[in-house]
């Protein structure tokens, strides 16, 4: 019998593809039928359900109890699982009439996440299931229970990014010049470090940088630097042949409470492209596979790096997809449900 997975609505299908929807994606080749109850806050889907592939499902704008309903008709024999990553929901899901209950530690529930502390322990203690997608996030998850809490890291879309492995030309300033690129993908937060980007781009003048993704939790956003760019949101299908045109990927966040738990998917992405990665000290972030940056350590020509890992950066990558971490998670579901 097929699992049915149901995440309940939490974020967009098409808004930035998170972890949430990698997992799913991957869940469903390997034969569990994955419900994805979208948001769709731009009405890009037709209300309703609709199949992307054939055991992954869109519910867009229906609610998780309609989904469950729908789930129980279409597949009346399966064991059904919600699967959630916003501690708040626990009071409804803990409650459901399903066979499972699988939380997902994706962030400390600090700094712009402190919302999610009042639920958190009790996310943990009323479900069957609880992985974590860092070490921090197992620490904190194991202070609220007895039971396991499984490191499930995030991993790489390796056959979606290793696009980015070949340039691929763009017509668009400033990649149409000849300036290498220092080149950042992902939500355009709070929890970038403001000052340090306008040092880099202040200290690197014979450098473009570019940032690409939606704006999260802010209306606006200023650089005080002419070489630093924001291009807004790009289609995940397009992603590869922007970070294609990278001299180096980047990973500017600051450092507090809330990033110290922070496995980037930004991170795994960008070891696909085979370039060099500048980042902050994030524990969770392999320092052998990245240059660290902080205002201190800025080189005034990054070309004087010596790097010799771009194999290693590559396999890193391939190694640690999502089909790897599906199948880790895939195998918990099936023990949990044997077990009753």
């Amino acid at each position: 019998m097929k699992p049915i997975i149901i995440y309940p609505p939490t974020i967009d299908w098409d808004h930035l593809h998170q972890r949430p929807q990698q997992l799913l994606k991957a869940l469903s080749q390997l034969g569990c039928v994955c419900v994805f109850c979208n948001i769709n806050m731009h009405k890009r889907h037709t209300k309703g359900f609709s199949y992307i592939s054939d055991n992954l499902v869109l519910a867009n704008g229906i609610s998780f109890n309609n989904a469950l309903q729908w789930s129980r008709s279409s597949y009346p024999q399966s064991p059904l699982i919600a699967y959630f990553t916003y501690p708040p929901h626990v009071e409804q899901l803990a409650e459901a009439p399903v066979d499972l209950v699988l939380f997902d530690s994706v962030d400390e529930p600090l700094g712009e996440f402190a919302n999610w502390l009042p639920s958190y322990a009790k996310a943990v203690q009323r479900s069957n299931i609880v992985i974590a997608s860092a070490q921090s996030l197992v620490k904190r998850a194991t202070q609220s229970t007895r039971s396991e809490v499984y490191l499930v890291p995030n991993g790489c879309d390796y056959n979606h990014f290793q696009v980015a492995q070949t340039r691929h030309v763009i017509d668009q300033h400033p990649f149409n010049h000849d300036k290498p690129i220092i080149g950042y993908i992902g939500a355009i937060a709070p929890w970038l470090d403001r000052t340090l980007i306008n040092e880099m781009g202040r200290s690197l003048p014979n450098y473009e940088f570019v940032f690409i993704g939606p704006l999260l939790q802010q209306k606006g956003i200023a650089f005080t630097s002419n070489n630093i760019h924001y291009l807004g949101p790009k289609k995940y299908a397009d992603l590869p042949r922007y970070m294609s045109n990278f001299s180096y990927c980047l990973i500017p966040f600051k450092l507090t409470e809330m990033t110290m738990g922070v496995n980037p998917v930004k991170f795994w992405e960008y070891l696909a492209s085979g370039q060099p990665i500048l980042s902050t000290a994030l524990p969770e972030i392999p320092q052998e596979f990245v240059t660290i940056i902080t205002s201190n350590t800025l080189p005034k020509n990054l070309s004087e790096l010596i790097d010799k890992g771009r194999d290693a950066r590559i396999r890193l990558a391939r190694d640690n997809s999502w089909t790897e971490r599906a199948n880790k998670l895939f195998t918990l579901i099936y023990k949990t449900l044997e077990c009753g």
